[in-house]
């Protein structure tokens, strides 16, 4: 690495070791040579416009314009000794690879979005209630969706900065940021964050699923392939939900954080953090796992010391945790049993499809946590310990695979959780001798579902990675997991959310480059101070300040996963 002359040089990476950036774009590496690789798949940045770089400009080009890359028409017609550069032909297949992912994302959104709205309006949904009042919960969720995914990367991206000098242009944002760099309240809103995010997507599938509607001819294979598993409510929710709200915080998070409704969702946040129904039950099970199934020679993290009526509160919140969490699981394993599910499989089929779910969901959630963890590590410090492991980051570490991975990891998480609710939802299950507003509420708006699916599959998974990445990483599953989310993200299912991100930057959410100027100033001064810091100890290691993910534990203490400054926290559903 070349020597600091005064001057930040915290723009450039390895391509080793290249995460999900939200400051800025890899321009050169840390020897001034250029990265670029003309055949790469596309990149996604959530800084960049897909204008520029490998995406088509303005989306939707003429196709003769590839034609440039030719030459004129006589120069095609000369003769056949005259041989295309190599290079140029690589980039002309590229873009037009990357042409048909942006036409293949927004034909199929699109098609998915009019096929739920259609279902909606005709009242096919399982929820009990008026099309109207589904329409508005739909609205609802999504909306919901994209303040949670949004503030998690602007209270990430800006816990560090003084919210002073925004005191009177962003007021909202300001009170928003003021709470929040208050005591561990950034974790407890993580903590609360990731419940209601599942809570939403649980809710979501309730209306968006219809068993009874008409598969207007088509195959019942590709309408249960394409339909029946919830893929409809995920690529639009991924697309338009999720990935929008990313891009636009990415490129201005004082701007979004100074949205109406901001600081209510933060407020949400922290009331489903206090009651503790989130947590408990998950860190009785991540105690069962480190003493069977993942035992590790890591000690866990002290807990803090408390008073005896905040141990009784925490005995208290354990008993209803586990209590509320153990009779929802055994709801659902009814209503599995007795053929209830809307997902049209025999019962053995359901039960197979529901644990499938849970094995990939803990090795998604965990995965991400491990693999930001290792990023910064050598790989060879551990290849002879844990070869699995080992393989696994040198095909992370490879080029751009950490930012392909959590894209694809994004939406691969909102999928399964669709799928499981395909698994879980009983509109025919008779509830006798309940209140029927006590049973909406508690049953059918789907906080079974998303309790047991937080508790059993994302929260304990997430925490022994934590603990113990190589561990987990050498497990069997963690590195087909990896492929396979390298696989989605090379598709481009999720393209349509920078088509709409563009349109949302061009109406209500303009950026203002004064603003971005500021926060990227701010950034490379701290990247610049961590240089200082890091060559003073005399280490290898990429300059920036590190960014955590932070879970808090039942007694108020928080884990923390420490990863690049530029991967907050992306990619969590």
């Amino acid at each position: 690495m070349s020597e600091l002359k005064g001057v930040p040089q915290t723009r450039g990476r390895s391509a080793s070791t290249t995460p999900l950036v939200f400051g800025g774009r890899d321009e050169e590496n840390d020897n001034g040579d250029n990265n670029d690789n003309s055949d790469d798949v596309v990149e996604i940045d959530l800084n960049q416009d897909p204008k520029e770089d490998d995406t088509p400009s303005g989306f939707f080009p003429k196709l003769g314009s590839y034609f440039k890359l030719f030459g004129s028409e006589d120069d095609i017609a000369e003769p056949p000794d005259e041989e295309v550069d190599p290079a140029e032909h690589n980039v002309f297949l590229h873009q037009l690879f990357t042409y048909a992912r942006y036409t293949l994302s927004s034909v199929l959104t699109l098609s998915y979005l009019a096929y739920l709205l259609w279902g909606i309006w005709t009242g096919q949904a399982v929820l009990p209630g008026p099309p109207v009042a589904h329409f508005l919960i739909f609205v609802f969720c999504l909306v919901l969706v994209a303040y949670l995914e949004g503030l998690q990367i602007a209270i990430l991206a800006l816990e560090k900065e003084s919210p002073e000098k925004k005191r009177l242009s962003h007021t909202r944002a300001y009170k928003l940021i003021t709470s929040v760099k208050k005591g561990n309240n950034v974790e407890r809103f993580l903590v609360g964050r990731q419940f209601f995010t599942i809570f939403i997507m649980t809710l979501m599938a309730q209306v968006t699923s219809f068993p009874l509607i008409s598969h207007l001819g088509i195959s019942p294979i590709v309408w249960f392939i394409f339909i029946q598993t919830g893929l409809p409510g995920a690529v639009v929710v991924t697309t338009i939900g999720s990935l929008q709200s990313q891009l636009l915080s990415a490129k201005d998070p004082w701007q979004f954080l100074d949205l109406y409704g901001s600081f209510s969702v933060l407020k949400l946040c922290y009331a489903s953090e206090v009651t503790g129904i989130c947590t408990h039950f998950a860190w009785l099970l991540i105690g069962i796992f480190r003493r069977t199934v993942f035992v590790t020679c890591k000690p866990p993290k002290p807990r803090r010391e408390l008073s005896r009526a905040g141990e009784a509160c925490e005995a208290l919140k354990y008993i209803l945790s586990t209590v509320v969490v153990l009779t929802y699981t055994a709801y659902l394993m009814y209503g599995i049993w007795t053929n209830q599910a809307i997902l049209p499989l025999p019962e053995i089929g359901v039960f197979c499809t529901l644990a499938l779910c849970f094995v990939c969901l803990s090795l998604l959630e965990g995965l991400q946590v491990a693999i930001l963890v290792t990023e910064n590590t050598d790989p060879e410090t551990f290849r002879t310990s844990h070869p699995r492991a080992y393989a696994l980051m040198k095909k992370a570490t490879f080029e751009k695979n950490v930012r392909r991975f959590l894209i694809g990891r994004q939406f691969f998480v909102i999928f399964i959780v669709f799928l499981v609710n395909q698994c879980t939802i009983f509109p025919r299950l008779s509830y006798s001798g309940i209140n029927d507003i006590l049973w909406l509420v508690l049953v059918q708006l789907g906080l079974p579902t998303a309790l047991t699916v937080l508790c059993f599959a994302q929260l304990p998974a997430q925490l022994l990675a934590n603990q113990d990445a190589l561990m987990f990483m050498n497990r069997y599953g963690a590195r087909l997991t990896l492929e396979v989310c390298l696989l989605t993200e090379k598709t481009g299912l999720a393209h349509f959310s920078w088509v709409v991100t563009s349109f949302s930057k061009a109406t209500w959410f303009r950026i203002n480059v004064t603003k971005l100027d500021e926060i990227v100033q701010y950034k490379d001064l701290e990247m610049m101070k961590g240089g200082r810091n890091r060559v003073n100890m005399n280490t290898t290691n990429t300059t920036g300040s590190s960014s955590r993910a932070v879970v808090s534990d039942s007694s108020g203490s928080a884990s923390e996963f420490v990863g690049s400054d530029d991967a907050s926290g992306v990619g969590s559903a």
